[in-house]
């Protein structure tokens, strides 16, 4: 770091703390050192209180008959919390699989999500911010700002929170409007350059008015140097602005208008080769062996004019660490998102609540990714045999959501409650894509059926829906919750394609033939309903046990991709699931200790998917919208919450998940050059189809590629085994204005498969990270210095062994032996790194 980049970063925290002390100034008034303004103070001696929304009401955790997971402000500040991946490695019941860009990422709840290279495809776990759902799945990977608590709640979600919540829902609460005005400022630095700064300013300025501005700033570089540029990638960067006016004009009314702004530029999906070799022996027995190649006799896709040496110089493709690599075009997506919300809540004169929650936002991305993976050129132009151009594609999206719901809210003080409401949301999403390079009027060769293409797509949905829910305590011990949503989805497309990458401007645009390259679908109407029974028995006044069944739908999907067909032109069916549970919850030891656990079962039928897959003798990787006619995922979870002593706290949590393929006849095949043909009939071993494993069959006479019986086979991308513990110790001095703290996390995830094809070489192992911080705080916590070690033992650990990277031989034709390549893309704790952050607050 050079001395103006350290004196940017030395002096932006100071600016901050100077900033928050003007604004204290300017506010006396409202000073936290008035009898009144004096925070109420948890017992020491006691586990605090937690609250969830899970029911669209507030309740406490302990009483509420499903499965949640919370993390708390405590927890999130604690281990230093900045996105949603942060959140996924602290839940064990959460996964994600990384997709080539943020665009592309799926969170998984208990083994299920949806991986979908597509914008016609929603997800199977809903994201809510404060009250609103976001569109997109992938607008959630983003900075998460002034965090009150995130729940996590587990199971389908459909009822209250509507489709995309059909495998659960995350929903992130921020901080409220409470009490005197406080001002909050941090910053964070680590010894990779990672940095952050946020602010804040909120409470009651009047009886009537209260206010609530929140403002965070981060970068993350990266931890991948490209050799081009010299450039860090595979990091991230944002801005978020937040802010909640509050207003009760007239009594019983309150107005809340929640504007919000984040800009973020993220360069993840990055991949380095960090594997180069062939293999002998047999995928299907076990017994494969690794034999290096010298990288002076390998060739990108065997083309003689792309020599290992020369898209590979300067990096040892062989170093599993290895953090180098080489692009001439960038990688990631670079967002800005603009939204508001506004709620009116009126209390009635039996004191039910009746609220309007509206909303707007607009996502604007663009995204591009380096698709030949170096930085030489690999693609000739029409009629020339040299190559001058890189392949690359790049796109944009543009998302616009509107929601509109009326809920009511019965008072908790009685023996029934209720919620039920209407629901109205409009998303609108538009994609323009490139790949590849081909100049108009020439029609270019190319041996894929997808590259080059450039396309424009967009897809609507409009939902209505009515719901509610209530809960009966129809005896003195007994409660039976009961809820229905019936909804009705509309929903289309229009897509538009043609082969000339030169064309940016879409009123110029030429299309290809109707059918060929031009599609439109729209006015397909999708009825459901949805709904969720449970039962509940306090045992005690301290013990709970509860039976409960839910239903989830998620609507219509379509294969809107580069490789679209005239059969891929109507709606993929609508995706369903069913869920069982059985679980208790504890409060004990005079709440001391807290216990959650859960076992379960869910099946999932018409699961939409989409899979990738790769030609013989072809580098490119093909995706497909598949219906997988039934998957489903059983396990069991336990949370737990403890007091040990005074100030030493201790939060573990546990999951088991099995996640398995029911029914799918039609299932992809993974490549195994280790089953041969024999003869001319281009068929391997006991029948099976030459170049693929052995369970694949051809589709038809003659065809290159096939299909296996996936039924009963494994559904990737989950750990059987998921676990994080975490601990904080609080030491007082006697006399002493300040208190020390120590506290650790340990995180552990069992091996698992992450290709769909069941292919015995793509498993990830199984790895365990332990973390750990220490500090000092103010005894009233108006300042905190911490420091913490992230991956305290250096545990290396590849998290996605089959990410997708550049395609060599074995000699310089398109016939040689092929080379297995390993890429990877790094988690940001792979290797160990400090950090240190400041936290004020007066």
């Amino acid at each position: 770091m050079d001395k103006n980049q350290s004196t940017y970063f030395a002096v932006k925290p100071v600016a901050a703390v100077v900033a928050l002390a003007v604004a204290q100034w300017a506010f006396p008034v409202h000073a936290q050192n008035t009898q009144e303004g004096q925070e109420a103070q948890p017992n020491p001696n006691q586990l605090q209180s937690v609250v969830v929304t899970a029911n669209k009401r507030v309740e406490k955790l302990e009483s509420v008959p499903m499965a949640i997971s919370v993390l708390s402000e405590e927890e999130l500040q604690r281990n230093n919390v900045r996105e949603i991946e942060d959140v996924i490695a602290l839940t064990p019941s959460l996964t994600q699989a990384s997709g080539t860009t943020a665009a592309n990422n799926a969170l998984f709840m208990r083994g299920i999500g949806t991986v979908s290279v597509g914008i016609g495809v929603e997800s199977d776990v809903s994201v809510i911010l404060d009250d609103i759902p976001i569109a997109v799945q992938f607008q959630a990977f983003r900075d998460l700002a002034d965090v009150a608590r995130v729940e996590v709640l587990k199971g389908p979600q459909s009822t209250l929170f509507g489709k995309s919540a059909v495998a659960g829902a995350i929903n992130i609460v921020t901080k409220p409007i409470s009490g005197p005005v406080t001002y909050r400022g941090s910053a964070y630095y680590t010894n990779d350059h990672e940095w952050r700064l946020a602010a804040s300013m909120g409470g009651r300025f009047t009886d009537t008015f209260a206010m609530r501005i929140a403002a965070n700033k981060s970068d993350m570089p990266g931890n991948f140097t490209n050799l081009t540029d010299g450039k860090k990638v595979n990091g991230s960067s944002g801005k978020t602005f937040m802010a909640k006016f509050s207003w009760t004009p007239i009594r019983n009314l309150d107005i809340d208008f929640m504007p919000q702004y984040n800009e973020q530029e993220n360069t993840r999906g990055v991949t380095a080769v960090n594997g180069f070799y062939r293999t002998t022996g047999s995928a299907a027995a076990g017994n494969l062996t690794r034999v290096p190649v010298d990288i002076s006799t390998a060739y990108m896709n065997g083309n003689p004019n792309l020599p290992a040496s020369q898209v590979l110089a300067g990096i040892d493709p062989t170093n599993p660490r290895n953090r180098l690599v080489r692009r001439d075009f960038p990688t990631g997506i670079a967002s800005r998102t603009t939204g508001t919300g506004l709620k009116f809540s009126y209390t009635l004169p039996n004191d039910a609540t009746l609220m309007s929650i509206s909303s707007y936002q607009r996502y604007k991305a663009n995204d591009s990714r380096d698709q030949d993976f170096t930085d030489v050129p690999t693609i000739a132009r029409p009629g020339q045999t040299a190559l001058t151009v890189g392949n690359n594609q790049f796109g944009t999206y543009d998302i616009t959501s509107k929601t509109q719901e009326i809920r009511l809210v019965s008072p908790d003080n009685s023996s029934l409650r209720y919620v039920a409401g209407l629901w109205w949301a409009r998303n609108e999403i538009e994609r323009h894509f490139i790949r590849g390079f081909c100049v108009a009027p020439t029609r270019c060769a190319s041996n894929s059926p997808s590259s080059p293409t450039n396309y424009y797509t967009d897809i609507y949905n409009v939902n209505k829906a009515v719901f509610g829910q209530a809960s009966w305590d129809f005896a003195p011990t007994w409660t039976l919750v009961a809820g229905l949503r019936r909804n009705l989805e509309e929903s289309g497309f229009n897509y538009e394609r043609n082969f000339y990458t030169d064309q940016l401007d879409r009123s110029t645009f030429v299309p290809g033939p109707v059918g060929v390259d031009v599609f439109s679908s729209s006015g397909n109407e999708d009825w459901a309903t949805t709904g969720k029974l449970s039962i509940q028995k306090q045992i005690t006044p301290e013990v709970m046990v509860y039976a409960m069944t839910a239903t989830g739908h998620k609507g219509k999907a379509y294969d809107v991709t580069s490789g679209l067909r005239a059969s891929a032109a109507f709606p993929v069916d609508p995706e369903t699931s069913r869920t069982y549970e059985i679980g208790a919850k504890a409060n004990l030891f005079n709440n001391r200790m807290s216990v959650a656990a859960t076992i379960y079962k869910t099946d999932f039928k018409n699961y939409q998917q989409n899979t990738s897959f790769v030609l013989p003798n072809d580098p490119t990787i093909y995706t497909q919208l598949n219906s997988i006619p039934e998957i489903g995922t059983k396990g069991f979870e336990i949370d737990a919450n403890m007091l040990i002593a005074t100030g030493w706290s201790v939060n573990a949590a546990l999951a088991y998940t099995r996640p398995t393929i029911n029914d799918w006849k039609n299932g992809v095949c993974y490549q195994d050059n280790t089953n041969p043909a024999i003869g001319t009939t281009g068929k391997g071993e006991n029948g099976s189809l030459a170049g693929w494993n052995r369970a694949c069959f051809a589709i038809r006479e003659g065809a290159t590629t096939g299909i296996q019986d996936l039924s009963g086979g494994i559904f990737p991308g989950t750990p059987k085994v998921k676990v994080n513990i975490g601990s904080n110790y609080d030491l007082r001095f006697d006399n002493q204005p300040f208190r020390a703290f120590i506290n650790g996390n340990i995180r552990y995830q069992s091996d698992y498969q992450t290709a769909i094809s069941n292919d015995p070489r793509a498993v990830n192992d199984a790895y365990t990270i332990a973390d750990l911080g220490f500090g000092l705080r103010e005894n009233k916590d108006r300042w905190r210095l911490s420091f913490q070690v992230k991956n305290l033992f250096d545990k290396f650990y590849i998290p996605n062994a089959n990410a997708s990277g550049p395609s060599f031989r074995a000699g310089p034709t398109s016939t040689s032996p092929a080379i297995t390549v390993d890429s990877w893309v790094p988690p940001r704790d792979v290797f160990r790194y400090y950090s240190v952050k400041l936290d004020v607050k007066f």
